[in-house]
């Protein structure tokens, strides 16, 4: 069977990504699957027999009357954190977020509404001039995080993230990164995102308030460094295993 993985040029040329993709190219080889690296400036016209799109640009695989690894609808929400307040707000716990341009009270973090991994986010004490492309989110425990990784809409391993000297504990910016065991509480919680958005393979990130669990960002085309380093689990061949059982039920 036939596959396009689909990345945004700029993360192709990222070393690390470049890693990642030869990983997922060859796994879906063993696995008897034809996966072919396109990017948004070489899309081919023929529809494939399915699509992995990590490029967090959801218009890019919906040309495409395929199965997709993740639904289109976890790119869409996924990658705007404005529209995954909105999707997620009265679901479970959330900092309260907005829109930059509203009135904003001091100390607030302000991130880009399209960022990821951590870049364009901002501990604001004072007024500043941000456009309407970020959101306002008021403060959590800082330096201090959660992600739980999700392969086929299951919990697959949780990892806390911590850093001490900076309010971001991004595991790619220097924080330290440990396995961590959920709680029943906490456990309830990620599934209460899953119903509400399945996916198949991504991260769950989840800030810490008052040592309970909020909802921060979904995190889609997340990579699988930190469960390389923590454990001997192979997070990319179970990935395209579960692919590879899926298309055959299909098929």
């Amino acid at each position: 069977m036939r596959g396009y993985l689909i990345y945004d040029q700029k993360d192709v040329d990222r070393s690390t990504n470049r890693n990642f993709i030869n990983w997922l190219i060859d796994e879906a080889k063993a696995q008897g699957l034809d996966l072919y690296l396109v990017t948004q400036n070489s899309l081919p016209d023929k529809t494939p027999d399915f699509i992995i799109n990590r490029s967090r640009f959801y218009e890019l695989s919906v040309k495409y009357d395929c199965i997709h690894f993740n639904d289109p609808e976890v790119t869409k929400v996924a990658n705007d954190k404005w529209l995954t307040y909105q999707t997620f707000k009265g679901i479970v716990p959330m900092m309260k977020t907005w829109l930059v341009s509203s009135n904003t009270i001091y100390p607030i973090i302000i991130k880009s509404r399209y960022g990821h991994g951590g870049d364009d986010v901002h501990l604001v004490k004072e007024k500043s001039n941000f456009s309407d492309d970020y959101v306002a989110q008021e403060m959590a425990t800082p330096g201090k995080d959660l992600r739980v990784y999700i392969l086929d809409n299951q919990i697959y391993e949780a990892v806390l993230r911590r850093c001490e000297d900076n309010f971001k504990s991004n595991y790619s910016l220097g924080g330290k990164a440990e396995l961590y065991t959920l709680s029943q509480e906490e456990t309830e919680i990620v599934y209460k995102v899953l119903d509400r958005l399945p996916i198949f393979y991504g991260g769950i990130d989840f800030l810490f308030k008052d040592d309970k669990l909020v909802l921060n960002e979904i995190e889609d085309p997340v990579g699988a460094k930190m469960l390389y380093n923590l454990t001997d689990k192979n997070i990319v061949k179970d990935y395209i295993r579960l692919i590879a059982d899926k298309l055959k039920v299909k098929s």
